[in-house]
């Protein structure tokens, strides 16, 4: 997606003239074992800085190629999202999720132009920060010099005609995912008659995307629905909407503060102030599964004033900061500003542009942006971002509507990012296109599905069939959890254990799933799966497969401290933990649904029905804890 914040996506080239670029065959390139995976090759493919021919110069994109092909292959080229990831360090990746795709093709994938390892673009100070001022992208911009001009989806469009030709192909197959879909349609359009067949997953719509991010404003409501339908937030929320709601507006009013703990236990001030904290949140979780399913029990919570859910998702939304090579926000900010639908142009003087921008946020209806305040709204997109960006002559995207070619199209219903919204769409615009939506779901499908529906969508598709409606079951790979108690006395009684055993022992193991949950979260985020609990104590998952997590005095209700070992199967935890606090004695947990042991010095033997557990994560997860 254009420009999304990292929580750690006129008249110059219009009607793009492509002149020679690159070399005639794959032949030409000189390709070397790639160090990121054995089944490829790679080479650097040099193509123009300007493929209008007005501008010298050149950059060299990092290309990698499949070792092993059918005869006459066709050709399939994957794009990263971003703008700014990497695509090559992905390869594998790709060539897993796309495998159906490779029975009649060559798997090709590139480090688009100003991403990589060799060839990113590089702003220290933006790549620090983690997030965006006019003045650092400003800055950047002014670092990067006039060579800014040419790195816009245009530009990246015109690489993939160049990687076309390079390999004699007379037609592109082109797999884009996020940001990379935006790029495929940019080549699509410009090159209609040189595009075979499209799979876009998690899409950018098909007009100029939005500097104000509106398409992701527009959906929160019907996304913040959807994860709670069928009753999935029974127990922990009545009207999640109403609840985020009520958060942004205690956030603006004041700071939201409590207490976080650190991987060693120790206690920390936090706290959560402006609407803009609350939507970096909000806005992070269709990245991270786990992050997504603490939402509705952190607002909630919050809005009934214990904010320690909310105040520990802080900086696990944020994220740490990403290296140049791995998603270069250099890339990120000067091509969100060349690509992005802003209220001025670059070649408006930037004292000009704030009143522009004023004037254009005063004519969108507050409902388009609710519950977010305009002056949040604002802060927070692309059209501040651009406004300290160097004068210069303007670019647009390519006109026209899109090809009418075979397409894939896969929407996650809980994607805020690139909304369901913006693929049926782009749907639209092509008859021969078939859209598939997955509830559930967040970004990027072909690595996040639980179902195993869109696998078997890429294997109808193709096989040249009708890919119909797979995706009937809902992806399920975690369900919102529960509210926390603040003491064991606020606690359901586990079913089937009466009384105050029944309260500690639900405390108990919501102790564990919260540890389990929260590490998945820090591994998702890029960070090291160890961290403080929720209400005291520690846990840590950093050992590997074989150690699992072990906790020490995690606190999930206030006044009880959850120790042991635990390993991590796919069926659940196993192990056994000690209980010290409002209850003590020691639990062997066996699965999500099966624990036994004694407390309070009567023995407890708990195995209820599946459904019954509020904390059941399943399917693919990040990192090495689960088994």
């Amino acid at each position: 997606m254009i420009a999304r914040r990292h929580s750690v996506a006129g008249a110059l080239v219009s009607a793009l003239a492509v002149l020679s670029i690159g070399p005639a065959n794959a032949s030409a390139l000189k390709f070397t074992p790639c160090s990121e995976s054995a089944q490829f090759r790679c080479a650097t493919l040099t193509v123009p800085l300007d493929h209008s021919g007005n501008e010298p110069g050149e950059i060299e994109l990092r290309v990698a190629a499949q070792r092993r092909y059918p005869k006459r292959a066709g050709l399939l080229v994957a794009l990263a999202g971003g703008p700014g990831q990497a695509g090559v360090p992905f390869a594998d990746q790709f060539a897993a999720a796309l495998a159906p795709m490779l029975r009649g093709n060559r798997l090709i994938v590139i480090d688009q132009r100003g991403t990589g390892r060799e060839g990113a673009l590089s702003c220290p100070s933006l790549q620090r920060s983690k997030t965006y001022t006019p003045s650092l992208v400003g800055d950047c911009a002014k670092r990067i010099g006039l060579r800014r001009r040419f790195f816009s989806s245009l530009d990246s469009a015109a690489d993939l005609e160049a990687v076309r030709r390079a390999f004699n192909a007379p037609k592109l197959a082109i797999m884009g995912v996020s940001y990379g879909t935006w790029v495929a349609q940019e080549y699509a359009r410009q090159y209609p008659t040189k595009i075979d067949s499209m799979v876009l997953d998690s899409v950018v719509g098909p007009q100029q995307p939005s500097g104000f991010y509106l398409d992701s404003l527009a959906a929160l409501p019907r996304v913040t629905a959807d994860q709670c339908a069928g009753g999935r937030c029974s127990g922990i929320t009545k009207d999640a909407f109403a609840d985020l709601t009520a958060v942004v507006q205690l956030a603006a009013e004041k700071p939201l503060r409590g207490q976080t703990y650190d991987a060693r236990g120790r206690a920390r001030s936090a706290r959560l102030s402006g609407e803009s904290a609350v939507w970096n949140v909000v806005s992070a979780a269709d990245l991270n599964a786990d992050l997504q399913a603490e939402l509705p029990a952190a607002m909630s919570a919050a809005r009934g004033g214990d904010y320690a859910q909310l105040l520990r998702l802080v900086p696990i939304a944020t994220g740490r900061a990403p290296l140049t090579r791995e998603l270069s926000l250099g890339l990120n900010a000067i091509t969100s500003c060349l690509d992005a639908d802003l209220p001025y142009q670059l070649s408006t003087a930037t004292a000009a542009r704030s009143a522009l921008m004023a004037a254009a946020l005063a004519a969108i209806p507050s409902a388009n942006y609710r519950p977010f305040s305009a002056s949040t709204i604002g802060a927070a997109s692309a059209v501040s971002d651009c406004l300290l960006f160097p004068t210069q002559f303007d670019t647009s995207p390519a006109a026209g509507r899109l090809p009418n070619v075979r397409a894939l199209v896969l929407a996650g219903r809980l994607d805020l990012r690139t909304p369901a919204e913006n693929a049926a769409a782009v749907t639209a615009q092509m008859p021969k296109a078939e859209l598939i939506e997955l509830a559930g779901a967040g970004h990027d499908l072909l690595g996040g599905d639980t179902t195993g529906c869109i696998a078997t969508a890429l294997k109808r598709f193709a096989a040249k069939q009708r890919v119909g409606s797979p995706c009937a079951r809902r992806n399920n790979a975690v369900r919102p959890v529960g509210v926390a108690p603040l003491r064991v006395a606020n606690a359901q009684p586990a079913r089937g254990v009466g009384g105050g055993r029944g309260r500690a022992l639900t405390a108990t193991l919501g102790a564990v799933g919260d540890a389990i949950s929260v590490a998945y979260m820090k591994l998702s985020s890029g960070e090291l799966a160890q961290g403080g609990g929720l209400r005291g104590g520690s846990f840590d998952g950093r050992s590997g497969p074989m150690s699992g997590l072990r906790l020490k005095g995690y606190r999930y209700a206030g006044d009880l401290a959850v120790s042991g070992n635990l390993s991590l199967f796919s069926s659940g935890p196993r192990g056994r933990v000690n209980l010290i606090g409002a209850a003590n004695g020691h639990l062997t947990i066996n699965s999500w649904n099966s624990a036994s042991g004694v407390i309070d010095g009567r023995a407890v033997s708990w195995q209820p029905a599946a459904a019954t557990t509020a904390r059941r994560p399943s399917g693919r997860r990040a990192g090495p804890l689960l088994r």
